[in-house]
C-alpha cells in the first residue's frame, strides 16, 4: 500500500492517569474542562482529584482492570468525568445512549456487552434495570461544577455515586486512603480501552472494539492535522459517544494539556457567545452545522470569531459550494477531515496545505491507498476504492456471541470511492453502496449534488438512484432551496443539462422543505427512497415531507 505520509517521531505512549498527573503538576490552576452552557469549569488540579475520587468510587463497586463499564445516558461533562475515572482503573468504557438506539436495541447491546457495571444518572436507573442483569449504580447528575456538593438525600443512598468531592472531612479521608493502581502501569497500550456503538441507521449498531493504541495514534493525528498546541481551547458540542469527538477533542486535550470546552449539543443561538466568551481557537463541525449557520446567518459582532483560527468538518461529505459560502460568510477557515469508526482519521486538510473540495491528504499514522477493481493502485485522478491499514485501525467488531470479528491485521476495504490528484490531495466521490448504475454507466451522486448546489437558489440536495424498467436505474434529486426562493424543478434540470452528461441529468427534481438526516448529519437515503416510492403510487405534495 502506498502513502504520502512522512515518518513521524511520536511521543511515547502514556496512560491517562499519568497524563493528568503531569498536567496537574505543570499547570494546576489552568482550565482543563469548561462547560460552556453552565459556565462552570475545573482546573487540572481539580480534574486530577475528581478523576481519582470517581475511580475510587468505581473500585468500591467492583471495577478493576478490564471491567466493562457502561456509561448510559450521561451528559457531556458527567460522561467525561466518568470516562476518565474508568480509564484511571484500566477498565473498559462502553458509552450507550439508550434514547437514541431505543429500549429493545439497548437491551440487545447490553446483552452483547456483558458489562460488569452500568452507571447512569439517578433519574434513569428504572428503565435500565429491566434491560440487564448487571449491577447498576446511579450518580448525581450535574456534579461537574465547582459549586456542586453531595446532598443529604444522596448520603442516604449507599448505591449513589457523586461526581463532586466528598462533603465531609471523614468521607474525603476515607476516599483518599483507598489505594489506586500505579498511574504509569495501570494498563498497556494494547489493552482494550472502549467498546463503542456505531450510528447505524438500520438494524443493530455495530460494537467496535478499540485498544489504547487506536486512541493514542488518532489523537496524535488530530494534533498534526489541526496543528494543535497546549494553548488551544477546543469547542466540542457533539456527543462523546461518537468516536470522532473522542479522537478529535478528548485525546488531544489529554495528550497536550490544552483546554476542552464542551456543550451538550450545538446551539446556533449560543455558538457565537461560546466562541467569544471562552476564546475558542478550534471548533468541531459537521456539514449540518455549517448548513444551519448558512440558512440563517448569525448577526454577530465583527470580533465574535476573532480567536477562532479553524473549524473542522467531518462525519459527512462537504461540498465545495457549501465550503466556499461558509468561509465567505464568516471568515472562518474550514479544515475538512475524512475518517470512519473502523479506521479513525484517514485524511485531512492542514492549515497551510489544503484544497477546497478535497479532504486533504493522508494522515500520518495510516497506510492509505486507492485501488481499482483488481486491487491495483489507481493512477492520479482515477477513481477507485479507499483501502487503509495500520496500527490505529480498530481491533474488530464485537459479535453477539462474545467473539470478535477482526479488523486490524489486514487491509480494510472501506467501500468509499475517491481519487487522488498529482499533488496528493484526495477527493471523495461517495460510497460504493450509493452508486447509481444507469444503463451500465456508473454515476456518483455527489457529482450531481455539487452541480445543483452551485445553483444560487439551492441550499442543499441529495441525489439517489430509483428503479427504471429500461435503464435499470434512473436518478432523482431532492432539493432544499435558499430561504425565500421559489425554484421551478424543470429549471433545475436545465441547469444540470448545462453542466452534466446527458445520462447524469436527473429524471425528476423534487423541492422539499428539508432532507432527512441522522443525528450525525448523514443523509438518510432510504427515507428519501421511501418518499419517492410514495410519490410513484400516490403523488403527494412534496413541499412538506414528513421526515423524522
Amino acid at each position: 500500500m502506498s502513502s504520502d505520509s512522512p515518518p513521524v517521531a511520536d511521543p511515547p505512549w502514556r496512560t491517562v492517569a499519568a497524563l493528568i498527573d503531569e498536567h496537574r503538576r505543570a499547570t494546576p490552576g489552568k482550565h482543563a474542562i469548561v462547560d460552556v452552557e453552565r459556565r462552570v469549569s475545573v482546573t487540572f488540579e481539580q480534574l486530577a482529584c475528581r478523576v481519582d475520587g470517581i475511580a475510587r468510587q468505581l473500585a468500591r463497586h467492583g471495577v478493576r482492570k478490564g471491567t466493562r463499564v457502561v456509561l448510559a445516558n450521561c451528559e457531556a461533562s458527567d460522561k467525561l468525568m466518568l470516562w476518565l475515572g474508568t480509564w484511571r482503573l484500566g477498565a473498559v468504557v462502553c458509552p450507550l445512549d439508550v434514547p437514541f438506539v431505543g429500549n429493545e436495541t439497548a437491551r440487545k447491546l447490553l446483552e452483547t456487552l456483558a458489562p460488569g457495571l452500568v452507571v447512569c444518572p439517578d433519574h434513569d436507573g428504572g428503565p435500565l434495570s429491566a434491560m440487564t442483569a448487571a449491577p447498576i449504580v446511579r450518580f448525581a447528575a450535574g456534579g461537574f461544577g465547582t459549586a456542586q456538593s453531595r446532598t443529604g438525600a444522596q448520603r442516604a443512598s449507599p448505591g449513589m455515586m457523586t461526581l463532586a468531592p466528598a462533603a465531609t472531612q471523614s468521607d474525603q479521608a476515607a476516599e483518599d486512603a483507598a489505594p489506586l493502581p500505579d498511574a504509569e502501569s495501570v494498563c498497556a497500550i494494547d489493552d482494550i480501552a472502549s467498546l463503542c456503538c456505531t450510528s447505524g441507521t438500520t438494524g443493530i449498531p455495530k460494537i467496535v472494539v478499540y485498544d489504547h493504541a487506536c486512541y493514542w495514534l488518532n489523537g496524535l493525528d488530530s494534533i498534526d492535522l489541526l496543528d494543535l498546541t497546549r494553548d488551544d481551547r477546543t469547542l466540542e458540542y457533539r456527543s462523546f459517544d461518537w468516536y470522532s469527538a473522542q479522537i478529535l477533542s478528548l485525546m488531544p486535550f489529554l495528550q497536550l494539556g490544552s483546554t476542552l470546552c464542551i456543550a451538550r449539543k450545538f446551539s446556533r443561538r449560543q455558538f457565537g457567545s461560546w466562541v467569544r466568551e471562552n476564546r475558542v481557537t478550534v471548533s468541531a463541525g459537521v456539514p449540518t452545522v455549517l448548513n444551519l449557520l448558512l440558512e440563517a446567518p448569525l448577526d454577530a459582532a465583527t470580533d465574535t470569531f476573532a480567536s477562532l483560527r479553524a473549524m473542522t468538518c467531518s462525519t459527512a461529505p462537504l461540498s465545495p459550494v457549501q465550503w466556499t459560502r461558509f468561509e465567505k460568510q464568516y471568515g472562518i477557515r474550514i479544515l475538512n477531515l475524512y475518517g470512519s469508526s473502523e479506521a479513525g482519521w484517514m485524511c485531512g486538510s492542514r492549515a497551510q496545505r489544503r484544497k477546497i473540495g478535497t479532504v486533504g491528504y493522508p494522515a500520518a499514522h495510516i497506510r492509505f491507498d486507492i485501488v481499482d477493481s483488481e486491487g491495483v493502485s489507481c493512477a492520479p485522478d482515477a477513481e477507485g476504492q479507499v483501502v487503509v491499514d495500520g496500527a490505529k485501525l480498530a481491533l474488530g467488531v464485537l459479535q453477539a456471541d462474545g467473539s470478535m470479528l477482526a479488523i486490524r491485521g489486514a487491509p480494510l476495504f472501506t467501500r468509499d470511492i475517491a481519487a487522488r490528484d498529482a499533488e496528493g490531495f484526495v477527493r471523495m466521490s461517495g460510497r460504493m453502496d450509493d452508486l447509481i448504475i444507469r444503463g451500465g454507466v456508473k454515476i456518483v451522486p455527489q457529482e450531481i449534488e455539487d452541480v445543483l448546489r452551485a445553483h444560487p437558489e439551492v441550499q442543499d440536495v441529495a441525489a439517489l438512484g430509483v428503479p427504471d424498467p429500461v435503464y435499470g436505474q434512473e436518478t432523482v434529486c431532492f432539493v432544499v432551496t435558499q430561504a425565500g426562493a421559489s425554484v421551478d424543478p424543470q429549471a433545475l434540470r436545465s441547469h444540470c443539462r448545462a453542466h452534466l452528461a446527458r445520462e447524469k441529468v436527473p429524471q425528476d427534481v423534487f423541492v422539499v422543505a428539508s432532507l432527512p438526516r441522522s443525528s450525525r448529519g448523514k443523509i438518510l437515503r432510504d427515507a428519501l427512497r421511501q418518499q419517492w416510492w410514495r410519490s410513484v403510487s400516490m403523488p403527494p405534495d412534496l413541499s412538506e415531507p414528513e421526515f423524522e
